[in-house]
């Protein structure tokens, strides 16, 4: 049998049953506000609980879950006898899930996963949504841009198993002292870790490129809720440039309950361009070092955006059997029609999927026209 540890989020921070905090329950972060509130449980969820609901999960059918991650990255059936350690880091308290990162050593070599566990309300409705649409985009976009689901458990407390992007951090805009808006890394160094000019540019490019390759411009099935402040993209300096994941899908579907499949050439037009229009209102969005006001990112950010716009819808138009030319043709169509039109199609999808009081609809409220006016220059030049 392996040993299990537990720990707050270092090795140095070991926590057990006589542990201050075991009896404590866990923060239970509701800033989940597009989810309507529910009634909180009435026995409130303890360090403890969580933790040895983990471990449960993990040993299951014979630490199958476990098994069967290590099995898929190494392509190597593994035996549980090979199993030596497992490491149970409680992460963060996030506003869906608690996720724990796994450290496993097998024969000496270690391999990192995850756990995302639903604690809260919120977190609990969302995590079978979140499962299946992961397994969705497992199978029709194969490209390792999210986690792979191992294993999942509904009854008791819900958690699924998942891949951990080992050195990947979250990022958000930041705003030095006396300085312009910047992208900082959260990697735990004392000093700001902030990305170049053209690190920022590349992260922007890909994290568009990975959301329009999701999307589905039949059906409209796309990833959404997404959100910088929720940490859900993560990046990694990868020499000159960065390489992004996304490590969350709370769901995959319509955009809204009145989307219609499309079921000719101008329908799928004209969804693309709310599709667009809606990317890259939400790309702009973030709150300054992730807790602090909402913030509006800078125009250098749009370029990038619209390059991995093109390059995602490339990818995704092939999958459903589009001609090669659909991209360009796309761009004409942006060419064709008026700014009037785009602005009015810009206002009515503020007005619908943003809360007039909240500060995100007053902030893109600020910004909408001269945003679009941007985008139809970028598409059309």
């Amino acid at each position: 049998m392996p040993t299990v540890r537990f720990y707050l989020s270092t090795i140095d921070d070991p926590v057990n049953s006589g542990h201050a905090l075991w009896r404590q329950p866990l923060p239970d972060r509701r800033t989940a506000a597009s989810l309507p509130a529910e009634a909180p449980a009435a026995q409130p969820t303890t360090y403890g609980d969580y933790f040895s609901a983990v471990a449960r999960f993990c040993a299951s059918e014979g630490w199958a879950p476990i098994l069967q991650a290590v099995a898929h990255k190494t392509a190597c059936r593994i035996d549980k006898d090979a199993l030596q350690d497992v490491a149970v880091y409680l992460e963060k308290h996030g506003a869906f899930y608690h996720p724990a990162r796994l450290q496993i050593k097998i024969t000496d070599e270690l391999f990192s996963l995850v756990v995302n566990v639903a604690v809260s309300a919120d977190g609990r409705r969302t995590l079978p949504g979140e499962v299946k649409a992961l397994e969705r985009l497992a199978e029709q976009r194969p490209f390792g841009w999210l986690p792979q689901v191992y294993g999942y458990q509904a009854t008791e407390i819900p958690m699924f198993l998942g891949d951990w992007f080992d050195d990947f951090h979250e990022f958000h805009l930041t705003r030095p002292a006396g300085g312009e808006s910047a992208v900082v890394i959260w990697d735990g160094a004392a000093a700001p870790h902030l990305l170049s000019n053209d690190q920022a540019a590349d992260l922007y490019r890909q994290a568009a490129m990975i959301l329009t390759a999701c999307y589905d411009p039949i059906s409209t099935c796309q990833i959404f809720p997404w959100h910088h402040a929720a940490g859900d993209f993560v990046v990694r300096i990868d020499g000159s440039g960065v390489a992004v994941r996304l490590i969350s899908a709370r769901d995959y579907q319509p955009f809204s309950a009145s989307a219609r499949e499309a079921d000719d050439e101008r329908a799928v037009l004209d969804n693309l361009v709310i599709f667009l229009i809606h990317l890259s209102l939400r790309m702009r969005l973030d709150r300054l070092d992730g807790v602090g006001p909402v913030a509006w990112a800078p125009d250098a950010c749009l370029a990038p955006m619209i390059e991995g716009f093109f390059q995602g819808l490339d990818l995704t138009a092939r999958l459903s059997g589009f001609p090669e030319a659909f991209p360009d043709l796309f761009r004409r169509y942006v060419g064709l029609q008026g700014e009037a039109n785009w602005l009015a199609t810009a206002r009515r999808l503020t007005d619908a999927v943003f809360d007039r009081c909240t500060e995100e609809r007053r902030i893109v409220g600020t910004y909408l026209d001269g945003h679009i006016q941007d985008i139809r220059r970028l598409m059309t030049n």
